[in-house]
């Protein structure tokens, strides 16, 4: 029976497995692993030289609280997404070591912030771990079509660095020597608060992986054509394929790629050992503000479905690879809270038209779905994310916090 299960469980995960859509378990341990890896380097390396910590943008007190609160951290490294920015964020600040040109004013301020004094050891543990940093980020970079919000830099170095040949970079390492080429991603006091005060949930991580991602939802493309794709049959079944796999409906599936339901049916109960759900899909604008919980996951979804797209992929492919994304930040959340289903919904309603928009916080101007439809009117200029009004606090330590219960002003 439980090799059954097993194998069963098997054929769901290759169907999901399309190229650069797909993150796999190996490379998810390996993201985590190398959190574990940078930050033990860096609290070591502030505990013997805490003046270190203007250049890792953490100081060793704030670096303690994420041993002594575990569950908070559990929290933050079960999701698979790196825990550390570059400290050189821009491509002309690589290229000057790849290239060996002028070096830029973020290479130079850099340089100017190390500390005088550093013992071989510190150099040596700085060497290695530069070369773990920059090991995950080619990894990434050319296995997920998601590495730009997975590693929180922009999708135009995850371009560059993903492009290099190895020997460049073991020659930009030597020109590198001992400058760290990473610092601490969450350095908004909020996340401090939130981290110490309370047990995070993995709404309150996702808020944070999306406010330090150097790019937002309403500056990427959050529209593609069905119409325009000429990919053919086997493709399209492949797809359909995917998307089931990853908890899409039967008819769904019919619809977007233009398949017969009687094949899509056949293809579901292939995939998962029984029927695909009938009935009615979801339709409601209104679910996607209805709740904090509901307009966070929504934001997430079409954030990573935009960053898909912005990274080349088509309509299908940013489906997939935010579906299997999402399904990877939210993997504790049963049951799942924005299903396949309405995120197809979602993605076509911004699409095509302006009943749901995307508008910045206006206090961490983190872009969040906010309404513009019938139902409800959200005021954009006065817009309070559901993570700055408190309200993705856990309910019981919540809700004296903050008065409000509402995530925007509305008319």
């Amino acid at each position: 029976m439980d090799h059954t299960k097993n194998n069963h469980a098997k054929s769901v995960e290759d169907y999901k497995a399309l190229d650069r859509l797909y993150l796999p378990r190996w490379l998810r341990e390996r993201i985590r692993a190398t959190n574990y890896d940078l930050v033990e380097h860096m609290r070591q390396v502030l505990v013997s030289k805490p003046a270190f910590s203007a250049i890792y943008g953490v100081d060793p007190k704030s670096i303690e609280h994420l041993h002594r609160n575990e569950a908070s951290l559990r929290s933050l490294l079960g999701t698979p997404f790196l825990m550390v920015s570059p400290s050189l964020p821009s491509v002309e600040d690589w290229r000057c070591f790849v290239d060996n040109t002028a070096t830029t004013m973020a290479v130079d301020a850099l340089r100017d912030r190390m500390p005088a004094a550093r013992d071989a050891l510190t150099i040596q543990s700085i060497q290695h771990h530069n070369r773990l940093f920059l090991d995950i980020i080619q990894s990434v970079a050319n296995m997920n079509v998601l590495a730009a919000p997975l590693l929180g830099i922009t999708p135009e170095l995850v371009r560059y660095l993903g492009s290099l040949p190895a020997y460049k970079l073991r020659t930009a390492l030597e020109r590198i020597r001992d400058l760290p080429l990473f610092c601490w991603r969450f350095r908004d006091d909020a996340f401090w608060f939130e981290f110490t005060a309370h047990d995070l949930n993995v709404e309150q991580v996702a808020h944070h992986i999306m406010s330090t991602t150097p790019f937002r939802a309403g500056d990427l493309p959050h529209t593609a054509n069905w119409t325009d794709l000429r990919l053919g049959r086997e493709t399209h079944e492949m797809y359909a394929a995917s998307l089931m796999a990853h908890g899409g409906r039967a008819s769904t599936a019919a619809t977007l790629f233009c398949l017969p339901q009687s094949k899509t049916r056949q293809m579901y109960q292939t995939i998962h050992g029984k029927r695909s759900p009938c009935g009615n899909l979801p339709n409601s604008l209104q679910w996607f503000v209805d709740k904090p919980q509901h307009r966070l996951h929504s934001t997430v979804f079409i954030w990573l479905f935009s960053a898909a797209l912005g990274a080349d992929a088509n309509t299908p492919q940013a489906l997939i690879a935010a579906a299997d994304l999402y399904s990877n930040l939210f993997a504790d959340t049963s049951p799942v809270l924005l299903t396949v289903d309405r995120a197809c919904g979602l993605t076509r309603w911004m699409g095509a038209s302006t009943r749901l928009s995307l508008a910045p916080c206006r206090e961490c101007r983190t872009h969040y779905i906010v309404s513009n439809n019938e139902s409800k009117i959200e005021m954009r200029h006065s817009f309070v994310c559901p993570a700055c009004n408190g309200s993705l606090l856990p309910r019981a330590r919540g809700a004296g916090r903050n008065g409000r219960n509402g995530n925007a002003a509305s008319i």
